[in-house]
């Protein structure tokens, strides 16, 4: 199981490197996380950010910290490979930012607790392969946070064309199948349905809600489920 986890390590730092060399990686926040975070669609979410410190996990190369830094927020991040870190700090930098990321992964944040008053995962526990270790990075999420504390999560929805060509293993595990799509072979974890999505967010985090953003681009689909709620503690 570790050798195939660092084995889709491997592939996702090769990913990015490929990605940067085409000047094909991501450059501006997610679109979806901006309106969700400067928009009125969270009922009393606090919207003073001036100072508040935020952990984007799995940053890639820093797009959505953008949008934080932007809110004059302290930036933190983690990626699986120390060159994605670096590409991430680089990038930041040259922008004008300083932030601290690091190598870490959804149950290994390397960041003390109590210590965030967002996190934001987008599009990244997916990648945890079964029941057991959903319910360690989401404990793991809430770790990290504060009391009170919030989460934006987007993970993958059960209509997205990742899916396609893919096996249900059972137990809400697929193994990637599509043809030239570097992940094939990979196990991952999705969700199905909202109630589901509470019921395993609800041991950590308090007044969850879920949202669903579901795009047909031509040929394909896009299909997202966005969470948020905030930390019990």
């Amino acid at each position: 199981m570790r050798r195939m986890k660092k084995d889709a390590f491997k592939k996702w730092v090769q990913a990015y490197k490929n990605l940067v060399s085409q000047s094909r990686e991501n450059v501006w926040p997610s679109e979806t996380l901006i309106r969700i975070v400067r928009g009125d669609y969270i009922p009393e979410m606090d919207k003073d950010f001036e100072g508040k410190k935020v952990l984007d996990v799995g940053c890639g190369t820093g797009n959505n910290l953008m949008l934080f830094a932007s809110l004059g927020m302290g930036l933190y991040g983690c990626e699986v490979g120390e060159s994605i870190v670096k590409l991430a700090r680089e990038r930041l930098r040259k922008c004008g930012y300083n932030a601290d990321i690091r190598v870490g992964e959804n149950r290994n944040l390397p960041f003390d607790s109590n210590f965030f008053d967002y996190l934001v995962s987008w599009n990244v526990i997916h990648y945890e392969e079964n029941k057991k270790n959903m319910d360690e990075a989401i404990a793991e999420y809430a770790r990290v946070l504060k009391p009170r504390g919030r989460i934006f999560v987007s993970t993958t929805g059960p209509q997205h064309m990742i899916l396609k060509d893919a096996k249900l293993l059972g137990n809400h595990r697929y193994r990637i199948g599509r043809s030239g799509e570097f992940r094939k072979g990979q196990v991952y974890f999705y969700f199905d349905t909202p109630e589901y999505i509470k019921l395993c967010f609800s041991e950590w985090f308090r007044d969850i809600l879920v949202g669903r953003v579901n795009d047909y681009l031509f040929t394909e689909y896009q299909d997202y489920f966005i969470i948020t709620g905030t930390c019990k503690k």
